[in-house]
Order: structure tokens, then sequence, then C-alpha cells
């Protein structure tokens, strides 16, 4: 059987890449291994100084509308820090609700120096959501002293969102 040469995550890259879409990371959903909410035991050790991640919008608090988006800053260089460079090491996720994406940089709009915006592909279900930006090591395990995240409401479509 060809699929056994294949592992699980391999499998989940070239779906995914054939999909043309932010890689889902199956590891990082809650009660499987590798969420941003995992405990102290299975979280990356910070082995060296990262690029800094910091959510410019929305703010915590904000009422958002379903299809949403994420902001961010970082210096790092996010060719090499996505799924997209030519070798996984740490790299970027973006979640919600404990469930985490790994985008490609063809994912990510670049709108000012050092920062990106991240459309979900989804719209997200009415009511609070936790969205997070965070690095992970190459095994996908977060690096916790990266997560950002902030706090918002889902609410419906009315033409204008608080920030």
């Amino acid at each position: 059987m060809k699929w056994q040469m294949f592992g699980r995550a391999r499998v989940v890259v070239m779906i995914a890449a054939l999909a043309g879409s932010a890689v889902f990371a199956a590891e990082h959903t809650h009660g499987v291994h590798g969420s941003h909410a995992m405990s102290q035991s299975g979280a990356a050790k910070d082995t060296k100084e990262l690029p800094r991640l910091r959510i410019v919008s929305p703010l915590s608090g904000a009422q958002v509308e379903p299809n949403m988006e994420v902001e961010f800053e970082t210096d790092a260089d996010l060719a090499n820090m996505t799924m997209s460079a030519k070798s996984t090491g740490v790299h970027l996720h973006v979640g919600i609700d404990g469930t985490s994406l790994m985008p490609m940089m063809a994912d990510l709009a670049r709108v000012g120096k050092n920062r990106y915006r991240y459309k979900f592909d989804l719209p997200a279900a009415l009511g609070q959501r936790v969205i997070c930006v965070y690095w992970s090591d190459a095994s996908h395990k977060t690096i916790e002293s990266s997560v950002q995240k902030v706090s918002v409401v889902v609410v419906q479509n009315q033409g204008k969102v608080k920030p």
C-alpha cells in the first residue's frame, strides 16, 4: 500500500497543498497533543530568542463579524517561518478557539512594514471567541512564550464593526 510510505503529517500537508489553502494543524486541536492550551509538559522549550509577535487587530473585547481577520506584527522573515518555507523549523500558527492553522506565505497579506493580515477561510460561530498567533517548533509543539491572544465577540453582520 503506497499510503503506508507517508506519515500522517505528510498526507495532511499534501492534501492541504492540493486544496490550495492554509494547512490545518490537526495535532493542534483541543484534546489532542500540541494545542496552545496544552500542559507545560507538552510545550516546546524556548531554545533561542524568537521574533516577537503582536496582534494589532482586532483588539481584545472587540465585536467582529463572522468573516473575521487578524492583523499582526512581526519582524520575522515569514518566507522562512511559514509552511511555504523550504524546510520546516519554527513556524507561524494562527488559531481560533483551539483550532490551529499553519498559513503559507500566500495566505498572508502584507499591510505595512512588518504587518500582516490573515483572513480565516470559514465564518466563525457567533459568540465569544479567542484568536491567537504563535510560533511552533519543527515538531508542531507550541512555543508558549510566543503565544499572543485576544478575546472577541462574533456578532451577526451589521455593516459596522466596533474596533
